[in-house]
C-alpha cells in the first residue's frame, strides 16, 4: 500500500499568519477561540512546530478575513509527501527524487529561519534531522553520493542553529558530521561554508585566532564561490580588528572582500548563498570598522554609514531573526562610540524585542553585555 500524502506548508505561513492575526489585534487565545482550537496549536502554528491541515489553514482565512491567503499556502503535495515517507519507510530505494524532496524541504526551513529565528524552527529541524541521518546510513551505494551530500547540507544548517541558539555542543558535532560529509561529497563550496560558520563559532567562543586562521582556510581554494570568500575575508578582517590589528591590516582585508563581493554580483546568488547580498556585507563591513571605531572616529563614522545601510536593507521578512538582532547590537554600539546614546538605547530595544520574541539565548546576553558597555559611557 502507498504511502498517505502528506501536506505541505510555504515555509511563509507561519510569519504570514502572526502578520494577519496582530493586524487584526487578536491575541492567540481571542484566535484560538474563534476557529474552536487551543491557544496552543495557533502557537504552534505560528512557530512552524505543527503543519495546519487545508481545513484549519481556510477556517483561519474566514477568521482573519485573508480571503484565502493562508489556505493557500497549504497544499497536499503527493509527489513529495509520499516520496519522503516512501524513503523513510525504505531507505534502500532512496533515489533522487527522495534527496531533491529534502532539499525543498531544507530551503523552506532556512527562509522560515530567516523570518521567525532559530528558536521556533530547532524542533522541527532535529526531527528531520533523525530522517536524514537514518536514510544516510541504510542508503545503497548507488545513491550515497547525492544523499551524503545532502546530509552534509542539513548538518551544516543543524550546526548554524547551535550557533544561533548559543548551543556550542551541537554546533561542535553538527559542524564536524557536515565537513566529514561534504568532503566525502566533494562539495569544496560546502566545505568552505563549514569551515568559515567552525570560524563564526570560534568568534562566539572568544578564539580569536581560530576564527582568523578558520576564515582563512575557507577561502584558500580559488575555486570557491566568490561571494562565499567575500564572506570569508570579510569576516577575517573583524577578527583582526577584534584582535586589535592594525587598522592597515584590517582595512586590506576589507578591500579584498569588496573585490569578491564585486565579482559575486555580476551572477546570480546560488540557492544556498542567497543572504549574500549588498546589504549583507555591507553590515558584515561595518562591524569590523566599529571595532576600530572604538578609537578612531573616522572609523566609527565609515561604521554608521554601512550599519545604517545594511539594516536599512534588510527584508520585512528577515526583520524578525536573531541575526538581524545582532546587528542591531553593532549599530547601537556604533551609535554609543558616536556619542548618541539616546539613539543607541532605543536601537538596544528593538533589538531586545527580536531576542524575546525568538527566544535567542545568543541574542539576549549580547543585548546585556552591549547595555552595559554603553552604561559606562554614560548611556541612561
Amino acid at each position: 500500500m502507498p504511502p498517505r500524502a502528506s501536506t505541505i506548508v510555504d515555509p511563509r505561513f507561519a510569519v504570514e499568519l502572526r502578520r494577519l492575526r496582530e493586524d487584526r489585534g487578536l491575541s492567540l487565545r481571542q484566535l484560538a477561540a474563534v476557529v474552536n482550537h487551543g491557544k496552543s496549536l495557533i502557537h504552534q502554528f505560528e512557530s512552524g512546530q505543527t503543519k495546519p491541515t487545508v481545513e484549519i489553514a481556510a477556517r483561519l482565512d474566514r477568521a482573519l478575513q485573508a480571503q484565502g491567503a493562508l489556505a493557500g499556502m497549504v497544499s497536499t503535495a503527493p509527489e513529495v509527501g509520499e516520496r519522503l515517507a516512501f524513503a523513510a519507510l525504505r531507505p534502500h530505494c532512496v533515489d533522487s527524487a527522495a534527496v531533491n524532496a529534502l532539499g525543498n524541504l531544507l530551503a523552506g526551513y532556512r527562509r522560515l529561519e530567516d523570518a521567525i529565528g532559530s528558536g521556533p524552527v530547532m524542533g522541527a529541524v532535529r526531527v528531520q534531522l533523525d530522517t536524514v541521518v537514518s536514510l544516510l546510513r541504510d542508503a545503497p551505494v548507488g545513491a550515497r553520493a547525492e544523499m551524503v551530500d545532502m546530509a552534509a547540507q542539513w548538518a551544516q544548517f543543524a550546526g548554524w542553529l547551535g550557533i544561533a541558539r548559543g548551543d556550542a555542543r551541537a554546533a561542535t558535532s553538527w559542524h564536524a558530521r557536515a565537513l566529514q560529509w561534504a568532503n566525502e561529497a566533494g562539495n569544496k563550496n560546502l566545505v568552505a561554508t563549514v569551515l568559515s560558520f567552525q570560524g563564526h563559532q570560534a568568534e562566539w567562543q572568544g578564539d580569536l585566532p581560530a576564527m582568523v586562521g578558520l576564515s582563512r582556510a575557507a577561502r584558500r581554494d580559488d575555486s570557491v564561490d566568490a561571494a562565499l570568500r567575500a564572506y570569508c575575508a570579510g569576516q577575517e578582517a573583524r577578527g583582526l580588528a577584534m584582535a586589535g590589528a592594525a587598522a592597515a591590516e584590517v582595512s586590506s582585508c576589507l578591500a579584498e572582500a569588496s573585490e569578491l563581493a564585486d565579482q559575486a554580483a555580476e551572477g546570480p546568488l546560488s540557492p544556498w548563498g542567497y543572504w549574500y547580498t549588498p546589504s549583507f556585507f555591507a553590515v558584515q563591513h561595518g562591524i569590523a570598522w566599529r571595532y576600530l571605531g572604538a578609537t578612531d572616529s573616522r572609523a566609527n563614522d565609515r561604521a554608521l554609514e554601512l550599519l545604517m545601510a545594511g539594516v536599512a536593507g534588510v527584508s520585512e521578512e528577515a526583520a524578525g531573526a536573531d541575526w538581524h538582532g545582532r546587528n542591531l547590537v553593532h549599530l547601537a554600539i556604533a551609535q554609543g562610540q558616536a556619542g548618541d546614546l539616546t539613539v543607541a538605547g532605543e536601537t538596544l530595544a528593538a533589538a531586545d524585542q527580536i531576542a524575546v520574541a525568538s527566544a535567542s539565548r545568543r541574542l539576549t546576553n549580547e543585548v546585556i553585555a552591549a547595555v552595559r558597555q554603553l552604561a559606562l559611557s554614560g548611556m541612561p
